[in-house]
């Protein structure tokens, strides 16, 4: 399983669904699914925003959990 840490990240930096959308160039229904943890695919593209906006690493942003 892929755990996305994007809502972790939004709490710890006081960011929202229209700061994503406005400074990291990611359409609002994207942002809004990220912030809830609930995107299910991920483009390369946005990865690198999100990176870009956070300024962290991809390990930063998504979690390999191995399944049970």
């Amino acid at each position: 399983m892929i755990k996305l840490k994007v809502p972790d990240l939004m709490k710890k930096t006081g960011a929202t669904p229209t700061d994503l959308m406005r400074k990291a160039n990611i359409a609002y229904g994207t942002a809004l699914r990220l912030g809830k943890g609930e995107a299910e695919a991920i483009s390369f593209d946005v990865l690198n925003s999100l990176c870009e906006f956070f300024k962290v690493k991809v390990e930063d942003i998504l979690e390999y959990i191995p399944d049970k």
